[in-house]
This record gives structure tokens, C-alpha cells and sequence, in this order.
């Protein structure tokens, strides 16, 4: 609880999930580890599928308007044959449970709520991790530079309107969120 307190006063906290977090930590067998509003993200790479080789990258927390991104898009000096992609994706929290048993029934909780993509992803005898992530997700494939040709302004714009659509529809969800501890 220590460094979330930090962190929020260093606004390295996303506001959009404050309220969350404060539910979670509010129970006595549960506490956060990690966690994020949901993104949308443009990002520059070598090659698909290689996330750990991300040359460049700019994230909102919040649905973007398509100037923000077309000044982004103009401003990114984008190497040779690098892939652009832009991201929408949901929240996504990683919440550390006292008991397998609790983490079971915690992740059954947000699972019947619509983060379907939620999981166990790992315990000990100190901790069992539940992870919540919705199915919300889109990954738009730009451009290649070199290759395939930046978009339109009438297809980014689309594109943008899509990808908020995604973010804004998984952002929904979250304050549902912030009920579950009382029912554990």
C-alpha cells in the first residue's frame, strides 16, 4: 500500500482506476501489485509478434482525437521497414489473493462480469495472482514503412474511431469492479 500511495502522488497512477484499486485494497486477503486504464497506443517495431523490440512508442489512457494521433504519426521518426501499429487495449489488473480458494472465487467474480480473459496466473504459499483483462482488444496494422503506404486521413480517422470505441466500451466496465471485494 506503501508504493501505491507513492505512486499516486507522483501521478504515476492512471486516474481511471484509482477508485478500483481502492476497492481491491480495501479487503484484508487481497492487494494490487499492478495496473492500468486501458491504453490506445501507436507503436513502431521491426517485425510483427516482436513486443520486446518496440523502437518507439506513444500512449494515451484515454480515447484520443485524430489530430493527437496524425501529430504523432507525423512527428515519429520511423526507421526503415518498420512496422506502425496502433493499439487499443482494455484495463487490465493483477491482484494478489491470500489463498488459492480466494483467488478461484475472485477470479469466477470478474470472469461472469465480462473480463473473460481473466486468469489465475500464479500462486505460492504467500500469494495467488489473479489476473483481470477483458477480451476488448484491437491491433490496427498501419502501415510499413517502405512497404504499405500510411493510411488516409479518412481511414485513420476510422481506424481512431474504432480503436476508442474498444477502450471506451472496456473503461465501462471498471466500476462494477469496485464491488467485488464486498461479496468475497
Amino acid at each position: 500500500m506503501k508504493k501505491l500511495d507513492e505512486a499516486k502522488s507522483e501521478g504515476l497512477v492512471d486516474e481511471g482506476v484509482i477508485e478500483v484499486l481502492s476497492a481491491f485494497n480495501s479487503h484484508p486477503d487481497i492487494f494490487t501489485t499492478s495496473s492500468c486504464a486501458g491504453r490506445l497506443q501507436l507503436i513502431v517495431l521491426p517485425d510483427i509478434g516482436r513486443k520486446d523490440s518496440v523502437e518507439l512508442r506513444k500512449t494515451w489512457h484515454r480515447p484520443v482525437e485524430f489530430e493527437e494521433v496524425k501529430e504523432a504519426l507525423d512527428s515519429l521518426k520511423i526507421p526503415a521497414n518498420s512496422i506502425v501499429i496502433l493499439q487499443g487495449q482494455s484495463p487490465i489488473f493483477h491482484v494478489a489473493c491470500r489463498t488459492m480458494e480466494l483467488a478461484q472465487k475472485f477470479r469466477g467474480i470478474v470472469h461472469s462480469q465480462g473480463w473473460k480473459y481473466s486468469s489465475l496466473i500464479t500462486g505460492n504459499e504467500d500469494k495467488w495472482v489473479v489476473e483481470i483483462l477483458s477480451a476488448n482488444r484491437i491491433d490496427n496494422l498501419l502501415y510499413r514503412d517502405g512497404v504499405i503506404d500510411k493510411p488516409s486521413d479518412e481511414r485513420l480517422k476510422f481506424i481512431i474511431e474504432e480503436s476508442n470505441k474498444i477502450l471506451i466500451k472496456a473503461q465501462a466496465r471498471l466500476e462494477a469492479l469496485e464491488y467485488i471485494p464486498s461479496g468475497l
